[in-house]
């Protein structure tokens, strides 16, 4: 594809055209979604009945980045329910992209009710843009590992020289 301008999806579905387990796919609503086939997809339809983005121990505090939003759903007492369930507490549970200083006049993401995993961290990225990740892997003596991570995107670099000092 070189020399000419192509497409996100053009480039992702590319990259991995020789790779029968990855799937990359455009929804309508223009998000595009990348996953292996055998990834266990469990985490992400579980569901959470109320999600609320406040931070805990603070007055009027929301999550100010997609990573502190992620931290917060992931702390969801269903999420942990079913990480004590179905992976146990003794393997350690990978999230990434944690969250600096809390900021009271950023956006932050609506109270959330009945939606799955994967439809709030889609809510996070309504709010944050960016795209997030879910990972399931195995640790060293073969026990099941899940990490979900959020990045948010860079804004496009200029091609215009910077300008000069004074």
């Amino acid at each position: 594809m070189s020399g000419r301008k192509s497409s996100a999806l053009d480039i992702l579905q590319e990259m991995f055209a020789d790779d029968p387990k990855m799937r990359v796919i455009q929804e309508r609503d223009g998000k595009i979604r990348m996953a292996e086939t055998d990834v266990p997809q469990d985490l992400l339809k579980i569901k959470i009945h109320h999600l609320s983005f406040s931070m805990p121990y603070t007055t009027g505090a929301k999550a100010d980045s997609g990573a502190m939003a992620v931290y917060i759903l992931l702390n969801a007492p269903e999420v942990i329910a079913f990480m004590e369930q179905n992976i146990g507490r003794e393997v350690a549970w990978q999230g990434w992209g944690m969250p600096g200083q809390i900021v009271l006049d950023r956006p932050s993401v609506p109270e959330l009710k009945d939606v799955t995993v994967e439809q709030a961290l889609d809510h996070v990225l309504q709010t944050f843009p960016g795209f997030w990740l879910y990972q399931n892997c195995h640790d060293p003596h073969g026990r099941r590992m899940i990490s979900v991570g959020f990045m948010q995107t860079l804004p496009p670099v200029s091609d215009s020289p910077l300008p000069k000092a004074e």
